[in-house]
């Protein structure tokens, strides 16, 4: 299954409290005439909030988030140091957010943005980049759980 978003959907989205499990470049070949330069983030997408109750269910589908033409890529995560106690794992978003860049060299055919990707793990992180536009597509039909992210297993069956 996969379903679809993309530039037009951006005010309507959400992805807070999406886990973000995987961070790729696509890099293309200049020589070849493929300028591709997408930003890639597998996710778990947390498609709505379900009120059960006193508390939330959610209904969640592996996803991946591709951001177009991407520029100026900045990291600042920060899981700390435990001297080698604590393992890796998912980043989680709070807030993804853009402003519009007017004097843009990179594609005179459309709106460019500058993105910041707000984190609630690790606390303070951020990714920040510039890019026209993103797609979200989704890999399978969003399960409702108890969970705001797929565990690995159910995340591989996708």
């Amino acid at each position: 299954m996969t379903a679809g978003a993309g530039a037009g959907d951006f005010e309507s989205l959400s992805w807070h409290d999406d886990t973000v499990y995987g961070l790729r470049l696509e890099i293309g070949d200049p020589e070849r005439g493929d300028w591709r330069s997408n930003l890639v983030l597998d996710i778990d997408h947390i498609v709505e909030w379900v009120r059960a109750g006193e508390t939330f269910r959610f209904q969640v589908a592996p996803a991946t988030l591709t951001f177009h033409h991407a520029t100026d890529l900045q990291l600042a995560i920060d899981c700390g140091d435990t001297g080698g106690q604590v393992a890796l794992h998912t980043l989680s978003i709070d807030a993804i957010d853009r402003e519009r860049i007017v004097d843009q060299k990179i594609c005179f055919d459309r709106p460019y943005y500058r993105w910041r990707i707000a984190l609630n793990w690790p606390q303070g992180g951020e990714i920040r980049f510039g890019a026209s536009d993103f797609t979200l597509a989704l890999r399978a039909e969003p399960v409702l759980q108890d969970q705001q992210q797929l565990s690995p297993l159910d995340r591989d069956l996708a």
